[in-house]
C-alpha cells in the first residue's frame, strides 16, 4: 500500500529500514509524550516485525506505515480500526504519528494524517476518527487541529508513561467523503 502526497509518500514498512526508524524510536525527546520508548534496536526491531505481521493479517484492523520524505523514513503515521476504549463502532479509527525532531515545523504529520484519513474514509467507509495526546504537547494538539480535529474530552490518568499515569485530551472528527487525496495503490 501506498499514499503519495504533494511531499510525502507514505508506504508499508520494509526490511531496510529499521536504522531510520530506530533514529526516531529512540530519541528520549520524540518518545516524551508516548507510551513507548525510548526504544532498543531490539524493541524497533520487534516493531517492525509486527508491522509486517498486520500487513498480511485478514481482515486487516491497523496500517502502520513509514513516512517517506525524498526517500528517507522521517516518521509514522498508524491508523487502528480494531476497539479500544475510544473506536467503539465499525466505521470508526484511531490514528497516531510520531516524526523524527528534524522533521517538527514543516506540516509533515498533518500532511500525512491527512492523506491517510482521506485514503480510510474512500477505501474503508470510516466515518469517524479520534486520537488522543498529552495536554503539553502543544505541537500534537496543533496538529489534531490543523486537519480538523476537535477536543472532545478530557481523560485524567488514561496512559502510563514512564510509570506514571497522565492525562489525555480526546480529539475527534469526521473524515471527508469522496475521493482520496494523493494517490494510492493497495
Amino acid at each position: 500500500m501506498e499514499i503519495s502526497t504533494k511531499r510525502l509518500l507514505l508506504r508499508e514498512y520494509g526490511p531496510g529500514d529499521q536504522n531510520a526508524v530506530h533514529a526516531f524510536a529512540s530519541d528520549p525527546v520524540v518518545c516524551a509524550f508516548a507510551e513507548w520508548g525510548p526504544n532498543t534496536p531490539q524493541e524497533t526491531a520487534v516493531f517492525l516485525e509486527e508491522c509486517a505481521a498486520v500487513q498480511a493479517a485478514a481482515p486487516r484492523e491497523t496500517w502502520t506505515l513509514a513516512v517517506d520524505l525524498g526517500g528517507s523514513v522521517i516518521g509514522s503515521v498508524a491508523l487502528m480500526t480494531g476497539k479500544s476504549d475510544l473506536v467503539h463502532g465499525p466505521r470508526e479509527a484511531e490514528i497516531g504519528y510520531v516524526l523524527r525532531r528534524d522533521a517538527w515545523g514543516n506540516g509533515y504529520a498533518a500532511e500525512a494524517a491527512e492523506a491517510l484519513l482521506s485514503w480510510a474514509g474512500a477505501h474503508l467507509g470510516l466515518t469517524r476518527v479520534v486520537a488522543t495526546c498529552r495536554p503539553e504537547n502543544t505541537g500534537s494538539v496543533r496538529v489534531l487541529e490543523k486537519i480538523g480535529m476537535r477536543q472532545v474530552d478530557y481523560l485524567p490518568g488514561h496512559k502510563r508513561i514512564d510509570g506514571k499515569a497522565r492525562d489525555s485530551l480526546v480529539f475527534a472528527g469526521l473524515l471527508p467523503v469522496g475521493e482520496p487525496a494523493g494517490t494510492s495503490a493497495g
